[in-house]
């Protein structure tokens, strides 16, 4: 202790050289392991001065955006949009939630549910599929107003053009051998009296004479020839029943028809069948008509169609 008083510079000194001994001990021991830690850095190997393609799906996407513009139909409003209203009568109505249809019969949801423009007046006339079939059609039918493939019914597009009604008079007049032959008179088809036996034809008719039953009738203390004569349609199995020396009168009736889907007409007698293209092998028949309208019978469902007129 006596010695580091008298000699304390030296001291210092010394434990200087020692620490910059392992100092530089250190150091070199950094030194060489630089080699190792610099490996990936090395800046002799050539820069790769390629430039990479940008990705583009994002554009693709916007380009596309603008190429097919939103579709604002069904559009029920936002913060900066309004929602639509249509101005009728005066009056601004909301198609969305408001009480009045705008193209009766058909309801404001339907045409919103296919994106239709309600707002145009000829809307319920409009063809959007081009199937032939207008709106106003699709929505009686239920069917799909933009597939092609969803169609109401061929008949709905017949109408009733005209009734046509030809009058079939005729007269039973008595049988001469007591119901062995019978005299008929058919006095709108221009033929002579014919005298006919039970399951012939009536010339000129599609009837012919089934059963007889004898009959009479007192009136005023005398006795009057009340017998019947029955005679049968045999391509309707209609039948008629003729009273003696009384006028029968079976119309013979007639349609005209319009059929909207190629504009055609043609006519069509009671209870006989037709067809509607572009569905020929489908079967309807004329089972029943008047002024006001038609009714047809679907020969394969059986289910029967009113025609209204045209």
């Amino acid at each position: 202790m006596d010695w580091l008083r008298k000699n304390y510079d030296k001291a210092i000194l010394t434990s200087a050289c020692l620490l910059l001994l392992v100092c530089s001990a250190l150091i070199i021991v950094r030194v060489q392991s630089f080699p190792e830690r610099f490996a990936g850095r090395d800046s002799s190997q050539p820069i790769d001065n390629t430039i990479k393609a940008l990705p583009t799906d994002a554009i693709k996407v916007a380009q596309n955006k603008v190429k097919s513009p939103q579709n604002w139909l069904g559009h029920d409003g936002s913060l900066l949009v309004s929602r639509p209203y249509v101005l009728m009568d005066g009056a601004l109505i909301d198609p969305l939630e408001g009480n009045k249809n705008l193209h009766e019969p058909i309801k404001n949801s339907w045409l919103i549910k296919y994106d239709l423009p309600y707002w145009e007046s000829d809307i319920k006339e409009q063809d959007p599929d081009a199937d032939g079939f207008s709106n106003l059609e699709e929505y009686l039918a239920g069917s799909d107003p933009r597939d092609k493939n969803s169609i109401p019914p061929f008949y709905t597009k017949l109408r009733l053009l005209r009734f046509i009604s030809q009058p079939f008079r005729l007269i039973f007049t008595g049988t001469p051998d007591d119901g062995q032959t019978f005299t008929i008179n058919t006095k709108d088809r221009g033929t002579r009296t014919q005298f006919l036996e039970l399951g012939e034809m009536i010339k000129g008719t599609s009837y012919k004479v089934v059963s007889y039953e004898k009959k009479t009738e007192r009136r005023n203390e005398i006795d009057f020839d009340a017998s019947t004569l029955t005679i049968e349609n045999e391509q309707t199995g209609q039948k008629i029943v003729l009273v003696a020396n009384k006028e029968a009168n079976d119309p013979t009736s007639f349609g005209e028809f319009l059929y909207l889907y190629d504009n055609s007409k043609f006519t069509v007698k009671k209870d006989d069948e037709f067809s509607l293209p572009p569905e020929p092998e489908r079967k309807y028949k004329l089972i029943d008509i008047s002024e006001k309208e038609a009714v047809i019978q679907d020969q394969k469902t059986r289910e029967q169609h009113k025609v209204p007129p045209a």
